[in-house]
């Protein structure tokens, strides 16, 4: 996925697995039960977890009544609700034969944990406002104050979580706020309801008196000409709650699948576009290693990495920012450096002057303006700074050292610089003065300088006329010996052109005999066909093959359709029998058609994107087109095409076999996609 799509802010729902019971720790923990500062900072110790103790006020959970109050307000822990709850329904787990006070292995799961969450940004914001909170647990949260942003949003979850699994079912609503990003844990009970066993009950009811009901047996101890005077009746079986993971989660993996998908969507459309929180990705729209490593990623973890990230991307903003400064302060030296060359220039100058009145040497002695130290000694000290590491906390606070410092470090660089340029301006002036009067006392010592170097320029100037007539002469030179290189390389490719028009005749004859050749085939077939028992058998083959391709174009518009009905089908999130098959043959289908090889993968796969290509996509959403492409594309990557199955397919293209409407002629046992085994010619149910 691109980046800008990742930066969306997502509602997230992790799913625990279903469990039989939990232990009293496991129940105290989403709580906070019995938990003081030294709890907080043992948990610390793992490097994944961030318990900010100061901001355990800022917890709360909301009772079965639809209250806010604070987080462990309840004097009956979690994992006794669970037990009294399970009470009330009746519910008795397995007991483990080998140890009568243990729960068998094989017992029903009765409980599910739920944590809600979302995007860092969103929810922090809904907790915190504008507030300043340090979440390196460097400094006391103390001070910070819950909003009523945070506190709305769980009440929507909460009445969200109600109408899905029943608010008597909801044991445990815990909201955390002393983490990196606030979230919810909800420990639910899975409850059904189902009708009671046993037959409907009859009663006979009087016609002209209601409150006349008999049972069947007593009404059966009446007299003939009386009964007929009472109504048969049937009471329904009344309903029962009963705890039941199957009924409520889904009987298998996929429609367990499904239920996570819908309930996604549902809390979107109920909770998560009210604060700014889109539907989350479907974790089979994922790159494939990416989804790889989700599967084995825990919370922890995920937020780690989501810290880092950010974290690497604030450090290359601040490295960026201070390259910038260096740039500038380098543009600066070499600025100074220039200004520096410049006077050194106007030195030499007037060194010259002096020579010429016979100056003094010592007489022109002026302080240098010595820069290179300065420069380098504050170049040396910025470099320091930037190799100063970062923080994975407290970027801030760093960022905002480096700047003071470096900002002191040029400060000091610029009064150095100007206090020894204004020194030496001072001894420059005092010597310019000096030299001037001395300069325009012996100035004709200069003039006659100037006229020996006009005549020394003069015989430079002959001199550079008799190079370049030299030049001239080895220019000419080599282009002739150009010219003979590529006179031969002409003269090799001509060999080369008449090679290829020798092998280019010999070719051509060679095709001619094929040519005849293939005439003499053509008027032993003519003769064969004259024979009636082989004319008989060719027409057969033309028929089994044209009644082949018949079915072609059939099956891959079955799968087109197939593919369109997935798309709009709101209710699946994976592939059924119903559009497997129909899927499956129309690949298989397309792979004859575009002559591919469906028993290699990468031809089966574009045979698949062929498919895929032809399907129209008009009514439908992105969201479900990307779904469909994607579910099609791992179903012909699970697929299993055995080479004996495409020649037979072949063949029956062919010709050659008998071809029925349901398959390719094949009365082998082939394999299917998913390993099993089917007598039907595709491989594929």
């Amino acid at each position: 996925m691109s980046k800008a799509t990742n930066n969306i802010p997502r509602a997230a729902i992790h799913v625990g697995a279903p469990a039989k019971s939990f232990s009293v720790a496991e129940g105290y923990e989403p709580e906070r039960r019995g938990w003081d500062e030294k709890t907080y900072r043992l948990k610390n110790q793992d490097t994944n977890n961030h318990y900010d103790f100061s901001r355990k006020h800022l917890n709360f959970e909301i009772n079965g009544k639809g209250e806010i109050v604070p987080l462990g307000s309840n004097p009956v822990p979690l994992h006794e609700r669970l037990q009294q709850r399970l009470d009330e329904l009746g519910f008795k787990p397995y007991k483990d034969k080998n140890n009568s006070l243990g729960i068998s292995d094989n017992s029903p799961n009765c409980t599910v944990g739920i944590i809600v969450s979302g995007d860092h940004r969103v929810l922090t914001r809904l907790a915190f406002g504008d507030q300043d909170v340090d979440f390196t647990l460097q400094k006391s949260n103390a001070h910070v104050q819950l909003k009523q942003g945070i506190k709305e949003w769980a009440l929507d979850t909460y009445h969200w979580a109600c109408r899905r699994w029943g608010a008597e079912n909801i044991i445990g609503f815990d909201v955390h706020c002393d983490e990196t990003t606030p979230h919810i844990h909800i420990q639910t009970i899975p409850v059904s309801k189902t009708k009671a066993r046993g037959r409907a009950s009859v009663k006979y009811v009087h016609k002209d008196d209601k409150s006349k009901v008999l049972s069947h047996k007593e009404w059966k101890k009446l007299p003939e000409e009386i009964r007929s005077n009472f109504i048969r009746t049937e009471v329904e079986r009344r309903e029962k709650e009963c705890v039941s993971y199957a009924r409520v989660w889904g009987e298998d993996k996929y429609a367990v699948g499904k239920t996570y998908y819908q309930m996604h969507t549902d809390y979107y459309n109920e909770v998560g576009h009210k604060y700014g929180l889109e539907r989350g990705d479907d974790i089979a729209m994922l790159p494939g290693e990416e989804r790889r490593g989700r599967v084995h990623k825990s919370k922890a973890v995920l937020e780690a990495e989501r810290q880092a990230k950010d974290a690497i991307i604030n450090a290359k903003a601040e490295k960026l920012r201070l390259e910038q400064q260096k740039d500038r302060l380098v543009d600066k030296t070499h600025s100074i450096k220039n200004q520096k060359a410049r006077m050194e220039d106007k030195v030499s100058q007037l060194e010259d002057y002096a020579a010429a009145l016979e100056i003094k040497e010592e007489d022109l002695v002026v302080p240098p303006l010595k820069t290179n130290p300065l420069v380098k000694k504050s170049l040396d000290a910025i470099q320091a700074e930037l190799e100063k590491p970062i923080p994975a906390f407290g970027q801030k606070e760093w960022r905002e050292e480096r700047r003071k410092a470096i900002k002191t470090i040029l400060t000091e660089l610029q009064t150095a610089l100007m206090q020894a340029k204004e020194a030496q301006k001072k001894d420059i002036l005092t010597l310019g003065k000096s030299l001037y009067k001395k300069a325009m006392k012996d100035a004709r010592t200069i003039i006659e300088q100037n006229k020996q170097l006009q005549k020394e320029n003069h015989i430079l100037s002959a001199e550079n006329a008799g190079l370049r007539k030299r030049i001239s002469s080895m220019d000419e030179n080599a282009i002739n010996n150009l010219r003979e290189q590529k006179d031969a390389e002409i003269e090799r490719i001509q060999k080369e052109c008449d090679r290829a028009n020798n092998h280019a005749v010999r070719s051509g004859n060679l095709a001619s005999k094929e040519h005849q050749r293939a005439n003499e085939a053509e008027n032993q077939i003519r003769e064969m066909l004259g024979i009636p028992e082989i004319k008989e058998l060719w027409n057969s083959i033309q028929q089994n093959k044209k009644a082949f391709w018949q079915h072609v174009d059939p099956w891959i518009a079955d799968a087109k359709q197939a593919i369109y009905k997935f798309a709009t089908d709101y209710q699946n999130a994976m592939f059924t029998r119903e559009y497997a098959n129909p899927i499956g043959q129309g690949i298989l289908a397309e792979a004859l058609k575009d002559g591919l090889d469906a028993s290699d993968k990468e031809q089966r796969k574009q045979a698949t994107r062929n498919l895929l290509s032809q399907v129209s996509w008009e009514g439908t959403t992105k969201f479900m087109s990307d779904l469909s492409e994607t579910r099609t594309m791992q179903f012909c990557e699970e697929m299993t095409v055995t080479r004996s199955l495409m020649e037979s397919l072949l063949l029956a293209a062919g010709g050659r076999g008998f071809t029925g409407a349901g398959g390719g002629g094949s009365d082998n046992a082939l394999t299917n996609w998913d390993g099993t085994k089917k007598r039907n010619g595709w491989g594929v149910n």
